[in-house]
């Protein structure tokens, strides 16, 4: 695992994964859409809508047929009369055609042709107007509808005033419903006398028909489909009503969201936001359908549309009325409102609920993820493991849900995501490999030794390029004072900086030596850690030594810059050891190798205290070493600000500066004393100490002053001697 996390940055892939799992939301070039419609007609091809057993569809067929034996179109009014006087026991009656122009062959029409011959003008005035006789035929069934052709033709031409009642609830369907600037209508005599008009129009632009619209509009003015209009008159109803988003009872994702269902009577369309209905396709081979010509020659008796709905439209090649359907190609346009019809009575509906596009990109997202992670932790093979699993489960959820809910869950989309992911971070992985070496020097030369970059150069097994879990030690410098020395340069910030730039150099160096990392310089602070990229033994001696080299390299700073600055530079260390999360964190363009962890955090803290003990150094108790190159000395037990736990702290000397052993057994009597709350034997053993030639003094009077307090105000009678810091 620890090579897979090396060869990867964990975020930046991770990242990337996340960033994919967005296209279907962006949808490029309207690719997930297409993607996403196939889905969904493939779904439909292998499981298509079942036949309903009391289906009342039935089509009259204006066919190749009934043109060779009735006429070209358009036929007669009188002759589609005769259709629907044949047609009149039909529970409604439809026309997917317009009868925008007055009937060509009315006999009145004729008149032009003999002006002069008085008595066949007057026999030719005396004979029935073939548009009023069909007019008549629609007014004497009672459920003929007739359509209209919405358009953008920028006509003057609007729709006919409804002959429908419509109840709105919720966010006004308006907002939603696709609109168009005018409307093809049939002339006013047979409008008039039908039971409804519906739009004929399909409502989109793509080339196959998968939704139609439930209304459409024409400026303030909502139109029914064909398919609903004939829907209502079928079933006696007399009123839509339409419920949107904020409706009561209705789910709402926000104002405004759109149409959730258009109710008619007893019957329910679930709908898309915009107002359409997904058609859930049969074979056209299941709808009854019989030839117009034979309706009008009577050939089909009239008893035979007992209870029907007949749709009266045309399959003829040549009056191109062919659409293309997720399973059919070239099917006349009444076809697709027949199917329509059928699902609304068998009440069949497929669906699409807002919440699955939520669900569909979570399933990419988790997949997407899951499929970076394994490949980060397994390699290529445990990714493609994920991808097959995951992938094998969304398609069978798909199936699943569109078999038994009739839910259209897209399973593309997630799988387009989750093979693109696979493919990217295989590919980043092997070029991480390759990339390795050169990326390992130009990182980390910055912040290491040039003897470690060139083990790392090397072999780079023990660097994990995105995270560990380790047992470090950790170093904070920070110059003291900072603040006065600010202000003596406050008219000269360049010079400054190159006296921190400067001092910097030589503490840096300092650690650098000792085979410390430095992680980062914040302001006049340094912080370093030893036990990483690469594993160090000895990393808490390391990180002692190194402490003592940079006062001595400081030492000397001060004595060569005698003469060009008045101060002399102090500064604290805080050392602490202990586990913590450590790598290059950031994204796959630009990342920081550190670390993280509460261990951290406390160096950093003792570091703040070092001042207020009047020590060069103070180090937690897990970096205790028992060594002979340097003296270690317990000061105090400490729990600083922001953490409960108490540690035990000590400070180091080198070896040059020794203590007696009469002066060691002096400072660990006072810390007794002191713990056990005996003042006076406590300042008693300061007072000796503080006689004795030792480093301690500043440490012994912070001690003396703090006695002080305590016996103002003394501990609690349980104290174990542990003092808890107030500031960082």
């Amino acid at each position: 695992m620890k090579k897979d996390l090396k060869k990867l940055s964990r975020f930046g892939l991770l990242a990337f994964a996340i960033f994919v799992s967005f296209l279907p939301i962006l949808n490029p070039l309207q690719i997930f859409s297409s993607l996403q419609n196939y889905s969904f007609d493939t779904f439909q091809r292998i499981l298509p809508r079942n036949v309903y057993a009391e289906d009342p569809v039935v089509i009259i067929d204006i066919d190749d047929s009934s043109l060779s034996r009735i006429g070209q179109w358009p036929w007669s009014r009188n002759q589609l009369a005769q259709l629907t006087n044949q047609a009149y026991s039909a529970a409604a009656l439809g026309f997917d055609v317009v009868f925008a122009e007055p009937d060509r062959t009315n006999p009145q029409n004729l008149i032009a042709s003999y002006p002069e011959n008085a008595v066949l003008k007057k026999e030719l005035n005396a004979l029935p107007n073939n548009d009023n006789l069909f007019a008549q035929a629609i007014e004497n069934h009672g459920t003929v509808v007739l359509g209209q052709a919405l358009n953008n033709k920028n006509k003057s031409l609007t729709p006919l005033k409804n002959k429908f009642g419509l109840v709105i609830q919720g966010d006004d369907p308006k907002l939603f419903i696709r609109n168009y600037l005018s409307a093809q209508r049939n002339i006013n005599s047979l409008d008039n006398a039908a039971a409804g008009i519906g739009s004929m129009s399909i409502g989109n632009d793509d080339s196959v028909v998968r939704l139609l619209p439930t209304f459409e509009r024409v400026d303030d003015q909502l139109v029914p489909s064909l398919a609903m209009e004939i829907t209502r008159v079928a079933v006696g109803a007399s009123t839509y009503q339409i419920k949107s988003s904020n409706a009561s009872s209705e789910e709402a994702y926000g104002a405004n969201t759109g149409i959730n269902n258009v109710k008619l009577g007893p019957l329910t369309i679930p709908t898309t936001p915009e107002g359409n209905a997904w058609v859930y396709f049969g074979p056209t081979e299941n709808i009854t359908t019989v030839s117009a010509a034979d309706v009008i020659l009577g050939i089909i008796p009239p008893e035979f549309f007992d209870g029907k709905i007949a749709l009266v439209g045309t399959s003829a090649s040549g009056l191109l009325d062919l659409r293309s359907t997720p399973t059919e190609k070239n099917i006349p346009g009444v076809t697709i409102i027949a199917q329509f019809i059928q699902q609304i009575f068998a009440n069949e509906f497929l669906q699409r609920p807002d919440w699955l596009f939520g669900a569909e990109f979570l399933a990419g997202l988790i997949l997407a993820i899951s499929i970076t992670l394994g490949i980060q932790a397994l390699g290529p093979i445990g990714g493609l493991s994920v991808l097959t699993v995951g992938s094998s489960g969304i398609v069978g959820t798909s199936y699943y849900f569109f078999k038994s809910k009739l839910f259209l869950v897209d399973p593309i989309s997630p799988l387009i995501i989750a093979l693109s992911v696979y493919v990217a971070v295989t590919f980043f992985n092997f070029l991480f490999t390759e990339l390795e070496r050169s990326r390992v020097r130009g990182a980390f030369s910055q912040y290491l030794s040039p003897e470690m970059v060139n083990r790392l150069a090397e072999s780079s097994e023990s660097l994990v390029l995105g995270g560990e879990k380790k047992e470090m030690t950790f170093l904070f410098s920070d110059i003291r004072g900072f603040t006065k020395i600010s202000e003596q340069y406050k008219d000269n910030p360049e010079a400054l900086t190159q006296l921190i730039n400067q001092l910097l150099t030589v503490l840096s160096n300092a650690i650098l030596d000792h085979g410390g990392t430095i992680d980062k310089y914040m302001g006049d602070c340094i912080m370093a850690f030893w036990n990483a990229p690469t594993d160090q033994e000895n990393h808490r001696q390391l990180a002692i030594d190194s402490a003592h080299a940079m006062h001595e390299a400081l030492s000397e700073f001060n004595n060569e810059s005698k003469g060009n600055i008045d101060f002399k530079l102090e500064i604290g260390i805080g050392i602490n050891s202990g586990e913590c999360i450590v790598g290059n964190m950031g994204s796959d363009k630009r990342f920081d190798y550190t670390v993280l962890g509460d261990a951290v955090n406390l160096a950093s803290r003792l570091e703040s205290q070092s001042s207020n003990y009047g020590l060069n150094m103070i180090m937690g108790e897990n970096s205790y070493v028992d060594d002979a190159d340097y003296q270690v000395i317990e000061i105090d037990k400490i729990a600083v600000k922001g953490k409960t736990t108490a540690q035990t702290i000590f400070t180091s000397f080198p070896a040059e500066i020794s203590f007696d052993n009469s002066v060691l057994d002096d400072h660990h009597e006072f810390l007794k004393e002191y713990r056990a709350q005996n003042w006076n034997a406590a300042n008693a053993l300061i007072d000796k100490l503080v006689s004795s030639p030792n480093e301690l003094g500043l440490y012994y009077s912070h001690m003396k002053s703090r006695i002080k307090n305590y016996m103002v105000n003394p501990p609690s009678a349980d104290w174990e001697g542990v003092y808890v810091a107030t500031n960082k």
